[in-house]
């Protein structure tokens, strides 16, 4: 009879093992799978940006280079000079009173 009792007790100590083992390894798995969907999610998002980008560059170049010209401008700390704060305020006159016309519009 003790042979009986040992050898389930044994059935179920590996049991509980593989169902450890196997726990253990989901968390890596979920996290290769989460890596995986993220970068293939990446990838398709920085090929559309990539295609969205060469169109706009190929059908209006020139607002393309305003925009690089003014983003290096930005970036380089242009706007911590004299020039660039008079040019932000410039464009700032010129540009919200149209924007706001705009959205009047829109709204009627």
């Amino acid at each position: 009879m003790e042979t009986t009792t040992k050898s389930t007790t044994s059935n179920r100590n590996s049991g509980e093992k593989s169902e450890r083992s196997s726990k253990a390894a989901e968390p890596g798995a979920d996290i290769q799978k989460a890596w995986g969907e993220a970068s293939s999610a990446l990838e398709t998002l920085y090929s559309e940006a990539s295609h969205q980008l060469q169109t706009v560059v190929q059908e209006r170049p020139y607002v393309a280079l305003a925009a690089a010209a003014g983003l290096g401008f930005v970036l380089g700390g242009g706007l911590r000079s004299v020039t660039g704060r008079y040019l932000l305020r410039t464009t700032a006159q010129l540009v919200v009173p149209g924007v706001l016309a705009a959205l009047k519009g829109a709204e009627d």
